[in-house]
């Protein structure tokens, strides 16, 4: 029992790590006042993580399906852990740039890496369900501990030039004790390696498995690239968008971070029940679909709301709860429905083309915070979010468990073209006969029989 959840522990600190050192860009601009950067030099430290991110997932993606997902998780956990020592000890604001670079590699390796180990050592239908808890354990840990680590050290007096090295240097120490536990509890799945004996039998490439795959591939990577618009280009501005709202400290900013990623947590329990009782691609569907709703009442009705500071921040709240839902499915669809043997590169490339959407939002979202154009923050992830809507009806597959080791059976056969229809064909039951409905639901309004033709 104890040592699952250490290799869980292992397989998704880089997450928590990646999502502490995203949500440190949020402060350390304000802290690091000693560089005296300027505005460029300000957007390129914002950026550059991205950047290096693209590069990551790009990289290690199809890497980890050469060299096997253990190599590849602990080869992120050493770039992560030499890029979050450099950004502690900068020395000048183009050093944290290439600094943060090179982190950004590394814990951009995590999200196909870590999503796609987590899938493959699950039993049948409990991949998403363990991506959910993945995405549990990092997103919502990270998220909330870089707020309250940076909290803590403001009201404790530490003084600005040394807090904004210690936000990184915590990072640097996530980053190492990642590193330990890989080398010492990861391993292979069978699924990994009985994937890697097929693909040498049959004498297929990446490419001719991968390329069938098209219309799921435009799915899960538009989708991911609409979410991350709207995930960092909300969450690299709000404490701007807080500070906006009153003329208190900017600790208190700080707190309110830390409250808005606290509060979403439990949104984030509920994902793996719900995955468990629904599709992935209804939960996608459902979390979009709020997320687009609380943010047109955000838009529409910004000026009242913005005096009534306790509504502003339930709405900002809703409104995030139903985000993670997405966040959630984005990196889960993308675990699940690739071919074992070219699973890295699928999830790679999209959440590669997530982090470009992560780079868009963070830059034309803190454009618009600057011009104070708050309001149109929230009107831009309106219309983002009924986009990633219809790109989910349209790509998206309805699929359970047993959908999955159909369509990867047959694509280990080497044959990825009716691998892709069966993922297409709907939820199957043990037997492989076409069900009526995602167990325990007999009809979903969702399904691919209603909503996508074959």
């Amino acid at each position: 029992m104890v040592r699952p959840i250490i290799t869980g522990i292992a397989t998704g600190i880089g997450l928590l790590t990646d999502k502490y050192m995203l949500g440190a860009t949020n402060f350390v601009e304000h802290y690091a006042v000693e560089f005296h950067a300027t505005d460029a030099q300000k957007d390129f430290v914002k950026a550059a993580m991205y950047g290096g991110a693209i590069l990551g997932m790009i990289v290690m993606g199809p890497l980890s399906d050469i060299i096997g997902r253990r190599s590849g998780l602990i080869l992120c956990s050493i770039i992560t852990l030499l890029g979050a020592l450099l950004s502690t000890f900068a020395w000048r604001e183009n050093t944290l740039i290439v600094a943060r670079i090179i982190t950004g590699v590394g814990m951009g390796g995590e999200y196909p890496l870590a999503s796609s180990h987590s899938a493959e050592s699950s039993e049948s239908g409990d991949g998403a369900r363990n991506v959910a808890l993945l995405y549990l354990f990092g997103s919502g840990g990270g998220q909330a501990l870089c707020p309250l680590v940076t909290y803590l050290m403001d009201v404790g007096g530490v003084p600005g030039n040394l807090l904004w090295r210690w936000i990184f240097g915590v990072g640097s120490i996530l980053s190492g004790f990642g590193l330990i536990l890989r080398i010492l509890t990861t391993q292979d799945s069978e699924k990994f390696k009985e994937g890697k004996a097929a693909e040498k039998a049959h004498k297929e490439n990446t490419c001719s498995l991968l390329s069938p795959y098209w219309r799921p591939l435009l799915g899960t990577a538009g989708c991911w690239f609409l979410y991350d618009i709207v995930e960092y280009g909300l969450k690299q501005n709000d404490a701007a968008i807080f500070s906006s709202e009153n003329d208190a400290a900017y600790s208190q900013s700080v707190m309110d971070v830390f409250l808005t990623r606290l509060l979403v947590i439990p949104s984030l329990i509920l994902a793996p029940w719900l995955l468990t009782k629904t599709s992935s691609k209804r939960v996608q569907f459902i979390g979009f679909l709020g997320c687009g709703l609380a943010n047109f009442i955000l838009a529409t009705a910004y000026q009242p709301l913005k005096e009534i500071s306790l509504l502003f921040f339930t709405l900002y709240i809703l409104q995030l709860s139903f985000q993670s839902l997405p966040g959630v499915t984005t990196m889960a669809i993308s675990a699940e429905i690739y071919p074992s043997m070219v699973r890295g590169t699928g999830a790679g490339i999209s959440a590669a083309l997530g982090k470009v959407g992560a780079t868009v939002g963070s830059y034309f979202f803190s454009e618009l915070k600057n011009q104070g154009n708050i309001s149109t923050i929230f009107w831009a992830v309106t219309v983002t979010s009924v986009g990633a809507m219809v790109l989910t009806l349209l790509a998206i597959p309805y699929y359970n468990g047993h959908t999955i080791d159909a369509a990867d059976t047959l694509a280990r056969d080497g044959k990825p073209s009716e691998a892709v229809k069966v993922l297409f064909s709907g939820p199957m039951n043990h037997d492989g006969s076409k069900s009526t409905g995602y167990e325990p639901d007999d009809d979903d309004w969702l399904s691919d029989e209603e909503s996508q033709p074959e």
